[in-house]
């Protein structure tokens, strides 16, 4: 039934008339499934049928015609006397093994059976043509959430592409803020190079991305925060965003919502509950100035 993998034209004619044997109508309705291009020729098969039965209209007779029709039957209107053999004429009888006697000639029941006959024709018209338009509705659902599920990969593709063109011209700026994060030292601690961080941010477009290294396992319930200091006075510190790290102590935060020119003045790392905080909660894990 198929050539080249596809169905053949003949075939997707006879699929939209339901008129392919059992198993070929099973084997057809799978393969357009999986066929876009079948599928397609099917929408165009079934576009030109119900086109085609669509332009074969009803034309009403004029009505001038109807009124001499009319008015000649109503001239030409006469008694016929009766037929004294017809009258004496016996009922014709037929076999037993007919539906029924009959009491008309064979003659007279020629045109019963035509009008019988284009009745059901009419309705087998009907009946086609609801089948086909139904395939069509189905087919014209199925290429609309093809075109959805495109739309969305190609939207998200975009997102991550801008994204990733941010983080770029944040690295490549020479005015990009750059801040190593080590622990604060103390009178009464000694220097410790470990864990430490680093951030790079862009206060004209507010792109920012961090990055940590050897930074301590958390209790359950317990998340690393990153905080920006402003660098005009009173303002308070704006909190760039949640992290934790991996099983080595990794952990980064990659182009945070924040505000556009927002200068800066340093950088901090607080441990604070599962949901972060309003305010940074001593002790500061890292700084950078």
């Amino acid at each position: 039934m198929n050539e080249g993998n596809h169905i053949t034209a003949d075939n997707l004619y006879l699929f939209a008339l339901q008129l392919l044997q059992e198993p070929e109508m099973r084997n057809a309705a799978t393969h357009l499934k999986e066929c876009a291009v079948c599928r397609a020729q099917l929408g165009e098969v079934q576009g030109e049928m119900v086109i085609y039965a669509l332009t074969a209209e009803v034309q009403t007779p004029p009505s001038q015609a109807r009124e001499r029709l009319l008015r000649q039957v109503a001239e030409e209107k006469k008694e016929v006397p009766a037929d004294p053999v017809e009258e004496q004429r016996e009922p014709v009888l037929y076999p037993r093994n007919s539906r029924m006697y009959q009491m008309d000639a064979p003659e007279e029941r020629e045109p019963r059976r035509a009008a019988a006959l284009m009745a059901w024709l009419g309705w087998g018209v009907v009946a086609c043509l609801a089948v086909v338009t139904g395939m069509q509705v189905d087919q014209r659902q199925m290429v609309q959430q093809d075109m959805a599920v495109a739309t969305a990969q190609l939207s998200q593709s975009e997102q991550q592409n801008e994204r990733a063109e941010q983080v770029l011209q944040a690295l490549r700026d020479p005015s990009a803020m750059q801040v190593a994060m080590h622990l604060p030292l103390s009178a009464t601690a000694a220097p410790k190079v470990d864990p430490e961080g680093h951030v790079i941010y862009l206060a004209r477009t507010g792109a920012l991305l961090f990055l940590a290294d050897h930074l301590d396992p958390l209790e359950n319930g317990m998340t690393y925060e990153l905080w920006l200091l402003p660098a005009q006075a009173g303002q308070p510190a704006i909190s760039v965003g949640l992290f934790k790290p991996d099983a080595n102590g990794n952990a980064s935060v990659v182009m945070p919502p924040l505000p556009r020119d927002v200068a800066a003045k340093g950088f901090g790392v607080t441990v604070e509950k599962e949901g972060g905080s309003q305010t940074p909660t001593p002790p500061i894990i890292l700084a950078g100035m």
